[in-house]
């Protein structure tokens, strides 16, 4: 059951919803599938995980999301691992890769944050925990893992960076063709495996607190994960000590998600990220995960900007290089097509993927200003910080919640900017207006600011 629509006053823009919700439409079919139209139509993990706050604003997932998860649980090894895949299939059966692995935490998290569901924590609990253990005991290390993960990580899968796995920038080859992941590649896996190990164990603990368990072990988990990053892979300065992560923008973003730099060191992260962005004419270079945390990770870090460049850029790679080229859903690839080249690369290409479409999760929570509290799930409490762009010039966002019917429209009159909300009966809002840094508190109602 559709649920949430969204407009803008950007007919690009909203060609680019339009493509994600049809990506949805045509995947979220009992499994959440990577595409419909060829050999695979498989339930991929990571891509599942990705999409799946971005799906809840379109759709009622929880049920389906119910049902995918008992496939997920079906497919855990006996160590606790997860696949690339669920369920089962001709492949993608490798356990513990990163990103993939996680989307048994990171799913049944977004449903509870979404729809306030505890079932669904409930019912996944044992097995989150098993994995969770797994995680722990092995640091969620790329080589402790190796009979599991089979000595490959997809990692930011298709990104435009260095050490990328799908075009072999992460492995040396000998003469025979066997495939070795360079130093660097595992360096870079671990990293992202401890990040991940970061926001899993996060989740894990806001999923205790709402089902009364004991949060402490998590919580003492995220601590504990977060010095591993600090002293294994940063220097005291905040920068990398595999110095090629630190010419990357997938690294620098995660870092900045779980907090891991403070002070002068996270300034100077912010300065390399933003000369990075500039060096790369204002274009996003990352890859499945990166896209999946890059706009919230830019707005909360002083960096709307940039993300207002990005979502609006046109030049390839960028979301509305597909629409400008006449995409009807959303590209596997940055670069399924290129005007100048023609197709992609024939051997691994989609035009229906919808993992780039996480974007319009950031439209739905950053630009419209509706998004969930985690403190208070289920859209009960709701965090209402729009952070509007002139270019855009209006949005008009409705979303029948679990909680009832949130509207949020702005458009701009001349140099006047005019915000209408409605919160529903027995909710609350924490609303930030655009210049103002604390919050006001709302209860239910429509509202009109003008500023």
């Amino acid at each position: 059951m559709e649920i949430g629509t969204i407009t803008t006053g950007n007919e690009l823009v909203n060609k680019l919803i339009s493509n994600t919700l049809w990506g949805q439409r045509s995947n979220y079919l009992s499994v959440p599938t990577d595409c419909p139209q060829r050999n695979e139509r498989l339930g991929w993990t990571a891509d599942t995980q990705v999409f799946a706050e971005t799906g809840s604003f379109f759709a009622n997932t929880s049920s389906f999301f119910h049902k995918w998860m008992r496939d997920m649980m079906d497919t855990q090894s006996a160590t606790g691992g997860f696949p690339g895949v669920a369920p089962l299939a001709q492949y993608g059966g490798e356990m513990m890769r990163v990103g993939w692995a996680d989307a048994g935490i990171i799913v049944p998290w977004t449903v509870w944050k979404q729809y306030g569901d505890t079932d669904i924590i409930n019912s996944c609990w044992d097995s989150m925990e098993k994995y969770m253990n797994h995680v722990n005991e092995t640091r969620y290390d790329h080589n402790l893992l190796k009979e599991e993960n089979r000595n490959y990580q997809w990692a930011d899968w298709l990104s435009y960076e260095p050490l990328e796995s799908c075009g072999g920038g992460a492995f040396h080859k000998d003469a025979k063709g066997k495939r070795t992941p360079l130093p660097d590649a595992i360096d870079y896996w671990n990293y992202l495996s401890a990040s991940y190990w970061v926001i899993d164990a996060g989740m894990m603990r806001d999923m205790a607190v709402a089902t009364g368990r004991d949060a402490s072990r998590y919580e003492n988990m995220v601590s504990e994960a977060k010095a591993y990053i600090r002293n294994k892979f940063l220097n005291a300065n905040g920068e990398f000590k595999t110095s090629v992560l630190n010419t990357m923008q997938t690294p620098a973003l995660f870092a900045l998600k779980n907090g891991i730099v403070e002070g002068k060191a996270k300034d100077d992260m912010i300065i390399r990220l933003r000369k990075n962005f500039a060096d790369h004419g204002n274009c996003l270079q990352t890859g499945f995960l990166g896209t999946s945390i890059l706009m919230p990770v830019l707005t909360e870090n002083g960096m709307s900007d940039i993300a207002w460049e990005l979502l609006l850029q046109r030049k390839n790679p960028s979301w509305l290089y597909s629409v400008d080229n006449g995409a009807t859903t959303i590209w596997e690839r940055w670069n399924s097509y290129m005007i100048e080249k023609g197709m992609g690369p024939r051997g691994m290409n989609s035009f229906n993927h919808y993992a780039y479409g996480v974007v319009c999760e950031w439209i739905w929570e950053s630009v419209a200003g509706i998004a969930s509290d985690p403190s208070n799930p289920g859209f009960r409490h709701i965090i209402m910080k729009p952070v509007p762009d002139k270019r855009l010039g209006s949005v008009n966002a409705v979303y029948n919640s679990a909680s009832g019917l949130i509207k949020s429209a702005w458009r701009y009159e001349g140099d006047k900017w005019i915000w209408e909300f409605t919160i529903p009966e027995g909710c609350t809002a924490s609303v930030t207006v655009p210049g103002e840094s604390e919050p006001k508190e709302y209860v239910a109602g429509s509202y009109n600011i003008v500023r």
